[in-house]
């Protein structure tokens, strides 16, 4: 029996159609194990919890490492306290950086950092300031009385969770100006920059580096060293971080990234 011509085409249409699959499911099979094996390794990404007043610094240190290196940067900034209170309730880090040792004691305390990492990576500055424009007269030393100057209230850290407001209590004690302020509590130290811009309280304090990324305040003085423990920003890896944590840790203290941190006004440790 003889098809007939469209039959005939309709049947070398299917097999020539049958032919393609399977010839490409074939070469699909034999070049699979080439594919995986030339996959690239996957990009980590770091998550850093740091102290709030690093935020400018470190966000720029992290796109320059970015730039050479195939790592993603998760930055948390907040308080020292805050941050320590995260990791404990079970927030994973690579690299924890407080404002003061205390946090940082009590992270080590908990588990959640590796001691043999920790070192201190900053130190800092206390400085009193005021809104841009109108600023205080004010002497630094215990014969000033800072209460009757102000006009307002105070913006200071809270001293339950923020070291800026540790520091800021000590100093105010040392120099018998805590009797008779009027203290408004914040956050951390970028919320009392914020509220000392706005104009909403009289004076703050704050960090030197802190004010050094604002037109928009005043440094009125800054206070002496003996007036409170010394400023140090110690550094630890989390228990679990990526191994890329310790070259980014390692490239914190090397002269680009101190270069960096010197410019938004933080001091490096002798």
């Amino acid at each position: 029996m003889t098809l007939p011509s469209r039959s005939k085409n309709t049947w070398l249409v299917l097999l020539v159609l049958l032919f393609i699959g399977i010839a490409a499911r074939f070469t699909y099979r034999s070049l699979a194990p080439f594919g995986k094996g030339s996959r690239r390794a996957p990009v980590p990404t770091l998550t850093v919890f740091a102290a709030a007043s690093t935020a400018n610094a470190l966000q720029e240190i992290g796109q320059a490492y970015g730039r050479a290196h195939p790592v993603r940067m998760r930055f948390n900034f907040a308080s020292s306290g805050t941050l320590a209170r995260q990791m404990e309730a079970g927030a994973r880090i690579d690299l924890f950086i407080s404002a003061d040792e205390q946090w940082m004691d009590y992270a080590a305390g908990r588990g959640l950092v590796a001691p043999e990492s920790r070192r201190d990576l900053l130190g800092n500055r206390l400085v009193l300031i005021a809104p841009a424009g109108k600023p205080l007269r004010a002497r630094m030393d215990r014969s000033f009385d800072l209460a009757r100057a102000l006009n307002g209230r105070l913006a200071i850290g809270d001293p339950e969770s923020a070291p800026a407001g540790r520091y800021a209590k000590d100093a105010l004690a040392a120099l018998h100006w805590n009797n008779g302020l009027r203290l408004l509590p914040c956050a951390d130290v970028r919320a009392i920059l914020a509220t000392v811009e706005r104009g909403e309280v009289s004076a703050g304090i704050v960090y030197a580096s802190d004010a050094a990324i604002t037109e928009k305040v005043t440094v009125i003085g800054e206070f002496p060293e003996s007036t409170h423990q010394p400023i140090r920003y110690p550094a630890a890896l989390g228990r679990q971080a990526d191994p890329e944590a310790a070259a980014f840790m390692a490239y914190l203290s090397g002269p680009e990234a101190q270069q960096i941190f010197t410019r938004y006004g933080f001091t490096i440790p002798k």
